[in-house]
């Protein structure tokens, strides 16, 4: 009976190590790519989209089409077993012919996504910038905007971004400042709708323009809240390095001023020139009268200004309102940031203007700015006349 019992118990483990082998096995045996794709010049991988909601099961019957799975049951057993069959990540896969089903389950579960490449450029307005993400990452840019709005919102309220010192709202230290200068912007753009000029938004000049990598299938909020914080430690780090004893600005001016910058400024070493200008134009209380702060309001970008639109009604017009605009008007890069906080202090000139060919002319005196001026409209009327 002993060695019966023996002899049972020793069958019976013997059978579980073959079964278990077995099955691992099959768990970690790659699967050979199908004759079809078998054969110099053809693709080893295929692409496979797994949308969001997407069951295990759902998705093990799409890799056996594609060729990718030999047993969809191993497969499903096998993440079950793992604890790891609820964790499917959306995105865009690619995947290679003869992987096993562990390394399969491995790639859909790791949310290493084929990655998609967004450029986006300085200067672009909050707008611009939601549309060329739409574009190349598929979502709504009405969505977008309405989030990154929000999170602004939030950053600049627990931030205390518009008050001077830069204190956290809830500090002593600027609340008044901070609370009426807040109350006053939130005013502005939640009835810009009804004003009759462009809708104005809270993360404008808020998204970074840079070069990023997303995964394919990104959603919408992770995006947003990777452009806002890029660009709030640009913004932290120009804020910094403001010149002890110059002109101070709050981190919400200081973006302004470089949205203005990057609007006017189109080569690099101009950048702290036009930041000069217009620093010490607001030093002497002269208006600014930035032509791309009128363009902004009247969705005018890159189109000739006439002397009427000059006369706009709107706290964006700084021909008409002293100081600068209530908020940026289009997102800065670092070097405009930087060309903001940290203006040329040589540069004494009040004036510039375009030079025809790419660059501005500086003046001190209105004298040679008018001069400068006949130059330009010389200069545009004779290409005119080509």
């Amino acid at each position: 009976m002993k060695r019966f019992l023996i002899l049972t118990f020793g069958t019976g483990l013997g059978l579980g190590v073959l079964v278990c082998s077995l099955g691992w096995w099959l768990w970690t045996r790659p699967c050979p790519p199908p004759l079809a794709v078998q054969g110099p010049g053809m693709s080893n991988s295929i692409l496979m989209r797994i949308p969001s909601g997407m069951t295990l099961s759902v998705a093990a019957d799409s890799l056996a089409e594609f060729g990718l799975l030999r047993d969809r049951s191993v497969f499903l057993l096998g993440a079950r077993l793992a604890g790891r069959d609820r964790d499917l990540r959306a995105g865009l896969y690619e995947l290679a012919h003869g992987l096993s089903p562990r390394d399969l389950l491995g790639e859909l579960t790791s949310g290493l996504a084929v990655q998609v490449r967004v450029t986006i450029p300085e200067g672009l307005g909050a707008v611009e910038v939601a549309e060329v993400l739409s574009t190349t990452l598929g979502f709504s840019s009405r969505e977008f905007l309405a989030v990154a709005d929000s999170l602004v919102k939030e950053e600049i309220l627990n931030r205390g971004l518009l008050a001077e010192t830069g204190y956290p709202a809830g500090s002593t230290q600027g609340q008044q400042p901070f609370t009426h200068r807040f109350t006053a912007l939130d005013s502005l753009l939640e009835s810009s709708d009804s004003a009759g000029f462009r809708r104005l938004h809270w993360s404008e000049g808020y998204l970074a323009p840079d070069t990023y990598q997303f995964g394919e299938g990104v959603s919408v909020r992770p995006v947003a809240v990777h452009l806002i914080e890029v660009q709030l430690k640009r913004l932290q780090a120009a804020w910094e390095s403001q010149r002890p004893g110059g002109h101070s600005f709050s981190p919400h001016e200081l973006l302004t001023l470089a949205s203005l910058v990057e609007s006017e400024a189109r080569r690099d070493d101009e950048r702290t020139l036009v930041a000069a200008v217009y620093t010490n134009r607001l030093v002497r209380n002269w208006r600014l009268e930035a032509d791309p702060t009128v363009a902004f309001i009247l969705e005018k970008k890159g189109r000739r200004l006439y002397y009427k639109d000059l006369k706009v009604e709107s706290p964006y017009n700084t021909y008409r309102q002293k100081g600068l605009p209530p908020g940026p008007i289009a997102s800065p890069g670092a070097s405009s940031l930087m060309a903001a906080a940290r203006p040329d202090s040589t540069c004494g000139s009040m004036y510039f203007v375009s030079d025809g060919v790419g660059g501005h002319v500086f003046s001190r005196t209105i004298k040679e700015h008018e001069e400068a001026v006949r130059r330009f409209r010389k200069i545009r009327e004779a290409g005119g006349r080509r």
